[in-house]
């Protein structure tokens, strides 16, 4: 049996929606057994094996994970059909499909943590599903991580660790929070530079630019972060302050091209704290058309090797442009100016993109 049995048990027992009390009824065993295998105290009799297999909906060679691996670009493959499907035919369709890969694969790491970030995309995609249904998604996405947390390999379970964190902070749950923050570590060595030179020492050239590329494009994007940080009315209340951070924001979207028109978003949000109602239609106005347009190519100079951009592809996806016309029909920061003209157009042409 392999050493992680307990843990894959519990993985296919959850997977499979049962406590740990119903699976014992199933087997004619007592619950206490069933959380000793589960923490490895103790192994399920050879005699149960088989039994316990059937319980769980599962094949003996999968329950001692003698299965074979699901490579991570079949992984892809797997998500990206959730995805269409959930688009195609809708909330159920999308939900079945993603429970079953999760409990024909239980011990996938790659499949759980996207399966994961497709479970917060749910909330985006079918936004009029039902408020129990929203945190039985939340629950899945939990138990998901944790399972990331506990058994995953280490480039998986930082970003688990991160999620879970967010997640606890989000529900106000702070000590929680910080005890998950905590086990990440601080520092991490940043290998970009040898990798350059281990490609440069091999004259492949066009491996280090990539390698470099990919660096700073990442390191933008925590800069572009920090600022959105730093402009929040929690950390700047000053709105004259924000202003200027929301400068500093434009101008990197201009010299660096990354997420180009996007800053008018946090232009609107800071204006409307200035009592600048004109300013803030006028970046309203702006994000809008920068949404529903096109995705803008970073600066070739600085990108071209390491970023591939689709032509034609969108700026942003269906469900993120849904949510951002739910921010603004339902955000108390925009009430005073919803029942303007341009306001209105703007929501019009968020809601025929839609469509």
């Amino acid at each position: 049996m392999k050493e992680n049995l307990g843990a894959h048990i519990a993985a296919l027992r959850k997977a499979k929606g049962m406590t740990q009390e119903q699976l014992a009824s199933a087997l004619g065993i007592s619950g206490p057994a069933v959380s000793k295998w589960e923490t490895e105290s103790s192994c399920p009799d050879i005699t149960l094996l088989c039994p316990l297999a059937r319980a769980l909906g599962t094949n003996l060679d999968t329950l001692l994970q003698f299965e074979e691996s699901l490579p991570d670009e079949q992984v892809a493959e797997h998500i990206n059909k959730v995805i269409e499907t959930g688009r195609e035919q809708g909330q159920e369709a999308a939900e079945e499909m993603l429970q079953k890969l999760l409990h024909q694969y239980p011990a996938s790491v790659p499949l759980k943590y996207n399966a994961s970030a497709v479970l917060t995309m749910f909330e985006m995609m079918f936004p009029l599903a039902s408020e129990e249904k929203k945190i039985q998604w939340k629950q899945q996405r939990k138990e998901l991580l944790e399972y990331i947390r506990v058994n995953g390999i280490p480039a998986y379970r930082d970003q688990a660790v991160i999620q879970l964190a967010s997640m606890a902070l989000a529900e106000e749950e702070l000590e929680t929070g910080e005890r998950l923050l905590k086990e990440i570590p601080e520092y991490t060595a940043d290998t970009t530079m040898l990798w350059a030179q281990l490609y440069l020492k091999r004259d492949e050239k066009d491996k280090a630019v990539e390698v470099i590329q990919k660096r700073l494009f990442t390191l933008v994007g925590q800069m572009q972060n920090c600022l959105l940080l730093l402009a929040d009315e929690k950390v700047q209340p000053d709105a004259e302050k924000g202003l200027e951070i929301c400068e500093v924001y434009r101008k990197m979207e201009e010299i660096f091209g990354c997420t180009r028109g996007m800053s008018d978003g946090i232009f609107a949000e800071v204006f409307l704290r200035a009592g600048e109602k004109e300013k803030a239609l006028d970046s309203i106005v702006r994000f809008v058309d920068a949404i529903t347009g096109q995705v803008m190519l970073p600066n070739p100079l600085l990108f071209s090797a390491a970023v591939k951009v689709k032509e034609g592809q969108e700026a942003a996806s269906k469900e993120m442009r849904q949510m951002i016309l739910e921010g603004l029909l339902t955000d108390g920061a925009v009430a005073e100016i919803r029942e303007d003209g341009r306001f209105q157009e703007a929501i019009n042409t968020l809601r025929d993109g839609l469509r």
